[in-house]
């Protein structure tokens, strides 16, 4: 079954369906949620920022421009809420999900030596990703883990698409000189 065009679900959940809401939310989730955890660095306020965003989503559907794209729709919503998050906390605590090392598995021991080393390689470019400033890091974020093309970025965090080139040229510099030697 072919799924359902955004628009037919944001009709249709207009209308009271409660299903088509669902649907939004079951297909735009995981986007929510890595887009908050990048920029808030914390898995339980991600989480608490999903479920705002949704409700935010559901609250003011009916405000929405069918000529746009919902999912740019969403991450504005996302991204206006994160920052505002993150801007509002007087102290950032770092922390480190354990769960990132429970992956390690003992049966694919001729492989933990290259799988280990992927996943520091992987650390420290997030590590280097994460010492860029804030607009930057979610530039890189939404441009390499989402895929989103430079006007999707541009209409997101408001900025110019120029603007949006610019601060993607001038990352890649920074990171190129963060990770030079580091990574191979």
């Amino acid at each position: 079954m072919k799924p359902l065009d955004d628009n037919i679900l944001i009709t249709k959940t207009l209308g009271g369906d409660v299903k088509s809401f669902e649907q939004i939310v079951v297909r735009y989730n995981v986007m929510v949620y890595a887009l908050a955890y990048r920029i808030l660095k914390n898995r339980e306020e991600a989480e608490e920022i999903a479920q705002d965003v949704f409700i935010k989503i559901y609250q003011s559907l009916k405000s929405f421009n069918m000529k746009s794209k919902l999912s740019t729709w969403i991450y504005r919503i996302t991204y206006n809420a994160s920052i505002n998050k993150f801007k509002s906390q007087k102290r950032r605590i770092e922390t480190t999900e354990i769960d990132r090392y429970a992956e390690f598995n003992n049966s694919s021991l001729p492989d933990a030596h290259h799988e280990l080393s992927e996943k520091e390689k992987q650390k420290i470019i997030n590590d280097s990703i994460l010492k860029l400033p804030e607009t930057d890091r979610i530039i890189i974020t939404l441009y390499y883990y989402e895929e989103l093309p430079v006007k999707e970025i541009a209409e997101i965090t408001g900025l110019s698409a120029q603007n949006i080139k610019i601060k993607l040229f001038r990352s890649r510099q920074k990171l190129y000189e963060e990770l030079k030697g580091k990574v191979n």
